[in-house]
């Protein structure tokens, strides 16, 4: 299987933390998604599966791809509760001793009155058993920066504390071939702006 892994464009939000927030694409972020498409409509895509966020349906349509558009809850981002649509620098001011907690990769830690990252993980190792168990032949998903992370990280074996090395870019794509039982990164960021 061939797995191709779609962040939403961008929001005008850069900078802050968009989890559970349901905002729409910038019009930056539509012109980026628009550019996508001479490249992913030449990809057969069997199958997309979306996050139910008004960012990422909003990409999809955009996609226009001729696919059923399959809402997956489990793709949802991150629930940053009280941090919500705050910089960091904002929050390291309001809650200097939670992002310690954050940056040490505490595995009981919980967004204030957000998600816990246990509660996330759990979320995305389910989608990684569902899409290698899927006999989809090419798939897209169009989801968020935390899951498209947390998805490279747990289909190419390495650990969810790996995830912040991967820097997945608004509006852009990456892909990775599945075998039994894991992945290979076959391409990452790929698009056509930064």
């Amino acid at each position: 299987m061939r797995l191709i892994l779609l962040r939403h464009g961008r929001t005008g939000f850069s900078g802050r933390y968009v989890g559970s927030s349901d905002v729409p694409l910038s019009e930056d972020g539509r012109e980026q998604i628009l550019d996508l498409r001479p490249n992913l409509g030449t990809m057969k895509i069997d199958a997309m599966l979306v996050s139910p966020m008004l960012r990422c349906t909003e990409s999809a349509r955009l996609l226009d791809l001729g696919l059923p558009m399959q809402l997956d809850p489990d793709l949802r981002e991150i629930d940053f509760g009280r941090w919500e649509g705050k910089t960091f620098a904002e929050i390291e001011a309001q809650d200097p001793d939670l992002v310690q907690d954050w940056a040490s990769g505490a595995v009981d830690f919980c967004f204030p009155d957000g998600e816990a990252t246990a509660g996330f993980a759990s979320r995305m190792d389910a989608v990684k058993n569902r899409l290698l168990a899927s006999d989809v032949q090419t798939m897209l998903l169009v989801a968020h920066g935390g899951v498209i992370r947390s998805l490279i990280c747990g289909l190419l074996g390495l650990s969810q504390k790996d995830c912040l090395l991967f820097q997945v870019a608004k509006g852009h794509y990456s892909t990775i071939d599945l075998y039994d039982g894991g992945g290979v990164l076959t391409g990452f960021n790929l698009g056509s702006r930064c």
